[in-house]
């Protein structure tokens, strides 16, 4: 799992930010994984990709992750201050790439 993520954090976008993964969140929702490049308060961090969040109510944020060993590491956006959490990298479910993109996992 944490090679194929990885793979997929080095994969250049061909067309736009495409959700790379998924997982189910304790709000009733999800936290997704993308391909985009991670910006936050105009700055771009090139090495760290973007992720958000929502709840069931709709509730949502942003975020900044990256891959060590078999563990996510997102940095969330709080209320403008960073929280930094940690998930299982095997919670997480790789979604199929789009064929508009003309490639599948």
């Amino acid at each position: 799992m944490k090679k194929l993520l990885i793979c997929l954090l080095f994969t250049p976008i061909l067309s736009h930010a495409e959700a790379i993964a998924q997982m189910n969140n304790q709000g009733g929702g999800k936290i997704v994984l993308t391909n985009e490049v991670c910006k936050y308060a105009g700055k771009t961090y090139s090495s760290l990709n973007r992720a958000y969040n929502y709840t069931s109510e709709g509730y949502g944020s942003e975020g900044c992750y990256d891959v060590e060993d078999d563990t996510v590491v997102i940095v969330w956006n709080v209320n403008g201050s960073p929280q930094k959490m940690r998930y299982a990298a095997n919670n997480f479910v790789i979604l199929k790439k789009s064929k508009s993109s003309g490639t599948t996992l």
